[in-house]
């Protein structure tokens, strides 16, 4: 029973020695405070403690600003890229029509030189055989033209009608056909 007594009287100091050393942090704190009251180093405390808070609500809106603006250039950027590709996509298929069409003029091309070079082949043996001198077989001899008299021209008809059966020269109707 004797350890339970010193048990208590402990208790008894201890809780005697909490209570005095939370009375003297009290008043220290309570002197403290009014010392500062009185200086004006409370007052410069809460201004300073307003002027950080409204630093750091200054500075959260400027880092959603920053945020909003990093947002919006990854769009525009990611815009640019897209029309980058799509011109790139353009830009093959206008040289690859391009090819095309510079394959389909050389093969025109191609034909026309080639018609040119036959059609100048065919000239130029054409040409060649003209050129040759030819040596001609004897043909039969031209005898000269006989000279004509001046003499008036007559005709020679007779009118036959031609219900009496005659025939031959100036006989029948005069019908063209």
């Amino acid at each position: 029973m004797g350890f339970f007594l010193f048990d208590v009287i402990e208790d008894v100091f201890r809780g005697a020695g909490n209570l005095a050393s939370d009375a003297i942090s009290y008043t220290g704190e309570k002197v403290e405070n009014t010392v500062k009251d009185v200086t004006g180093v409370t007052a410069a405390e809460n201004a300073a403690k307003k002027a950080q808070e409204e630093a750091d609500r200054q500075a959260e809106i400027k880092r959603q600003q920053l945020a909003e603006l990093r947002r919006q250039r990854e769009v525009a950027a990611a815009q640019q890229l897209a029309q980058l590709q799509q011109m790139q996509r353009d830009q093959e298929q206008i040289i690859s029509g391009q090819k095309e069409t510079v394959a389909g003029l050389r093969i025109e091309q191609q034909k026309k030189l080639d018609l040119i070079k036959s059609t100048g082949s065919a000239v130029a043996s054409s040409l060649k055989i003209l050129s040759q001198d030819r040596k001609t077989a004897p043909t039969a001899a031209i005898s000269p033209k006989k000279t004509r008299t001046r003499s008036p021209k007559t005709t020679q008809a007779s009118l036959q009608i031609a219900s009496q059966g005659a025939s031959g020269r100036g006989a029948g109707t005069n019908i063209s056909v």
